[in-house]
């Protein structure tokens, strides 16, 4: 189905409502969103959102205004994500295990008006309030097809505003548009074959940008978006079982996420014959966590899809389906950008890098790429930059994110510009020691970083995530790093584990790591 163009009779890109409503239209039977308390086809889900945007105006929502969504994910928290679209307004949703002092930060800075789903205790107590008692009871009842108390947003309207992680600082508000969300199902249509039959997994987090894809892909396209308990999410045994009962042909990870789930797949030997696509995305994928899925499974069914993307980009910029070449290798390849994205990799000077091999700093512009920051003027001019310079010029996002060419044009993503680091006179990528160490045949996964060590010192220290059963003996890990890297880059201490820890968003935590060894060692 092809939904992801202009809105009928128009040459302008409609938005996220027109783009439902049309899919609606057309499959009102079908199964538009399922949990563990019912299904949901597109008829009921419309008539759903419908009254939630009607109860929104009357409580006083206006076009333009932002809601907090603070709900468990699932078929209500679906209605009311559409329902807030449907009265002209953005979402902004609050994660329920994130700690009270960052979501009471977020309503402050995105200036909510009305919170939809559940209050904290600590905050937000003055916040006009719809609960999710009222969302779930307006699952019933008279159709609310009026048109004329309800907007109807345009591309230009904001749809959502996502807050980044923060880890250097405060967390960054992204308001995203609808056009900028459009075009990112107009691009993908252009790479995969989704079909009306799919059936969705939402496993990340509505707070996670990986979660506009999950739910945009099966909405756009009159597929099912299958939401499953928060805690089979977080127990991979169940997941697979899941996975293999709710027949899910698109499946999105994180490649943390991934390996333990494959690592769970490949004990219990349950087939997932349904599988079409795995698509990685949210961090580097380090080919190593592929080899034995693809040593079992291949690579047609299901087709392996490596897509790097930032908030700031609307989700994702990039295509790859991962080949047997790239399992023979290490690079992380990300591939070529989506239909409207202009790439420029810029080197330490700001002049453009064009040799393949020579990494920069990734750069894009496009119609995904947002505007800037909430409330972040001097970052802005900084992250959002205008080429050329002055009013006449194209905005531009500067990822921070290290990337080069293959000698076929494709991009290579080589880490985080903050992950490289000093140490004794030398410059460090900190990605490069990883790779050194995924590179061990007994290894899934690697994460270093930098610190100070009891003496004053500074030292490079490496967790390690090994594969079941085969944990690399020490001495033969550094055997293997140093055949590979210079003295200075090998790290002075390992901890074998077989489990990273995951933020709520699926990502390698760096910084529990990183405590956890303080713990442990001091």
């Amino acid at each position: 189905m092809d939904t992801a163009t202009a809105a009928p009779g128009t040459g302008a890109p409609h938005s996220l409502v027109d783009v439902f409503t049309a899919v609606a239209t057309a499959g009102p039977d079908r199964l538009a969103v399922s949990d563990e308390t019912g299904r949901s086809d597109y008829r009921a889900l419309d008539a759903w959102s419908r009254r939630i945007a009607h109860t929104l105006h009357t409580a006083g929502v206006r076009p333009g205004d932002r809601v907090a969504l603070r709900m468990d994910a699932g078929r209500a928290a679906v209605a009311a994500l559409l329902g807030i679209l449907r009265a002209g307004a953005a979402y902004v949703p609050l994660d329920l295990r994130n700690p009270a002092e960052r979501n009471a930060f977020i309503v402050a800075d995105s200036g909510v008006r009305h919170l939809v789903g559940e209050r904290d205790p600590d905050w937000g107590q003055e916040l006009r309030h719809t609960g999710s008692g009222t969302v779930a009871a307006l699952a019933e009842g008279p159709d609310r097809t009026g048109p004329e108390t309800l907007p109807q947003p345009s591309g230009e309207d904001l749809a959502y505003v996502i807050y980044t992680s923060g880890t250097t600082g405060r967390p960054k508000g992204v308001p995203v548009r609808h056009a900028s969300v459009v075009a990112l199902l107009a691009a993908a249509r252009d790479r995969f074959v989704f079909e009306q039959d799919d059936r969705w997994l939402l496993f990340h987090s509505l707070a996670f940008d990986f979660s506009v894809w999950e739910l945009w892909g099966p909405l756009s396209t009159g597929a099912a978006l299958v939401v499953p308990p928060q805690w089979v999410t977080r127990s991979p045994e169940d997941l697979v079982g899941l996975l293999a009962d709710e027949r899910i042909s698109v499946l999105n990870q994180t490649p943390t996420a991934f390996t333990v789930l494959a690592r769970a797949r490949e004990d219990g030997g349950r087939p997932l014959p349904d599988l079409r696509y795995i698509v990685f995305g949210g961090e580097k994928l380090a080919p190593a966590a592929l080899r034995t899925w693809a040593a079992s499974t291949g690579l047609d069914h299901p087709r392996l899809v490596n897509m790097y993307g930032i908030t700031e980009v609307t989700v994702h910029a990039t295509f790859h389906r991962v080949t047997e070449r790239d399992l023979d290798g290490t690079d992380s390849v990300i591939g070529t950008p989506l239909d409207g994205f202009a790439v420029r990799i810029a080197g330490p000077d700001g002049t453009e890098v064009t040799e393949p091999g020579v990494p920069g700093e990734l750069w894009l512009s496009g119609p995904q790429v947002t505007a800037g920051y909430l409330n972040r003027p001097e970052l802005n001019a900084d992250r959002f930059p205008l080429l050329p310079a002055g009013p006449g010029g194209v905005r531009h996002y500067r990822s921070g994110d290290l990337v080069s060419r293959d000698t076929d044009g494709a991009l290579v993503y080589h880490g985080r510009a903050d992950l490289q680091v000093k140490l004794r006179g030398h410059r460090v990528e900190l990605g490069d020691i990883e790779a050194a160490v995924r590179a061990h045949e007994s290894v899934l996964d690697a994460v270093a970083w930098l610190r100070e060590s009891a003496d004053g010192g500074q030292r490079l220290f490496c967790v390690v995530l090994c594969r079941q059963g085969a944990e690399p003996d020490a001495r033969a890990l550094r055997r293997h790093v140093a055949a590979k890297l210079p003295s200075y880059m090998h790290p002075a201490r390992y901890r074998m584990v077989h489990e990273l820890p995951r933020t709520v968003n699926g990502k390698t935590d760096r910084a529990a790591l990183m405590a956890t060894w303080s713990e442990n060692h001091g």
